[in-house]
């Protein structure tokens, strides 16, 4: 059996997230949610993870849209930074201060003071280690501060946060949230407000955030979910499984789809596997899918029997995320597969 190093490493991260700023952020979201609107779902418009408009046909993987002509969320999966978290804990945050249609006047500083305690410092968590001689503790500080501004600052790129200064890289000393359509520019920015009902949007359940999964999932598994909650809203179906009585809300994607709308790759995708041992997802495979992959009596009017099936379960994301992540990461590290945890 082949180990996993990234596996490996996700593990050690996580271990040292849950030991550190993992308990302090959830536990801040959670403070955040009670004292204000107390949201269930958190709304994202629709074209911050789908195009408006057909991005082309891709031919195959190796030709994916280029990245600036991805979608604003799509555009922000990377392996470290913290700006896709970010900004998805701005929005959180914003809907749990005003009710939808209206503006966030004034949100939260980069990090706390004694007038404003909440910050995006403490909503925020990673890995922020001492790296060099000096107090430990202020130096740690002192570099997860540069995360978030370095992530605030990115964000300010995509016109998705402006400085309260009006000067550009100045978004340190506040900021004011911008439409997360991804229409704003710097000539014209369009100020953010919470969606309101007529207005298309997904709906992220509270636990994504509350429960601390914002933090320990990866980017891919992130900008998965968000394709998963649009396509489970606007594009399923009702289908009833073998045995049983009520149907189920159902959902596939297509390559050319992934690509072209959502601007994701086949890494992104794959994502399906974690996911639903996280217990965040249900997988259905056709069932004339023979295990080497070939099909019985296949031809071209069951293109749609060859994807997956994707359920969302929305109440996995109530439970605690760090606990659930790191069990599942330490059996895949030692068993080489994606299994859920014993009694699940």
């Amino acid at each position: 059996m082949r180990r996993d190093d990234k596996v490996e490493v996700r593990i050690g991260n996580l271990v040292k997230l849950m030991e550190a700023e993992l308990p302090d952020a959830v536990a801040k979201a959670q403070e955040i949610w009670e004292r204000g609107q107390r949201p269930n779902v958190v709304r994202v418009r629709r074209s911050y993870l789908r195009l408006e408009q057909f991005g082309g046909v891709v031919i195959d993987e190796r030709k994916p849209l280029p990245r600036e002509k991805r979608p604003i969320s799509a555009q922000m999966i990377a392996p470290k930074g913290l700006s896709l978290k970010l900004h998805l804990l701005m929005l959180f945050a914003a809907q749990c201060e005003v009710a939808p249609g209206k503006k966030w006047p004034v949100p939260y500083p980069a990090e706390p003071t004694p007038q404003q305690p909440d910050s995006w410092m403490g909503l925020a968590a990673s890995v922020a280690q001492y790296a060099g001689p000096g107090v430990q503790a202020s130096s740690v500080r002192t570099n997860k501060l540069r995360q978030v501004a370095e992530a605030m600052k990115a964000l300010e790129k995509k016109n998705l946060v402006e400085s309260v200064t009006g000067v550009a890289g100045q978004v340190k000393r506040g900021i004011l949230l911008g439409c997360e359509n991804g229409r704003s520019t710097r000539a014209a920015s369009i100020p953010y407000t919470v969606p309101t009902d007529d207005e298309a949007y997904i709906e992220i359940p509270t636990g994504f955030f509350t429960r601390g999964w914002v933090h320990v999932l990866t980017m891919s598994e992130i900008a998965a979910i968000l394709m998963w909650l649009d396509i489970l809203k606007f594009d399923s179906r009702q289908i009833t499984l073998p045995g049983a009585t009520q149907p189920v809300t159902m959902g596939f994607v297509n390559s050319r789809d992934r690509h072209g709308w959502y601007g994701l790759g086949r890494e992104t995708y794959e994502t399906h596997q974690p996911l639903r041992a996280f217990q965040l997802l249900e997988v259905y495979l056709p069932p004339q899918r023979h295990l080497d992959g070939k099909w019985e009596g296949y031809h071209d009017d069951h293109l749609e029997m060859a994807h997956h099936k994707i359920v969302m379960t929305p109440e996995g994301f109530d439970r605690e995320a760090g606990k659930a992540v790191l069990e599942i990461l330490r059996r895949r590290h030692t068993t080489g597969e994606w299994g859920r945890a014993l009694g699940w």
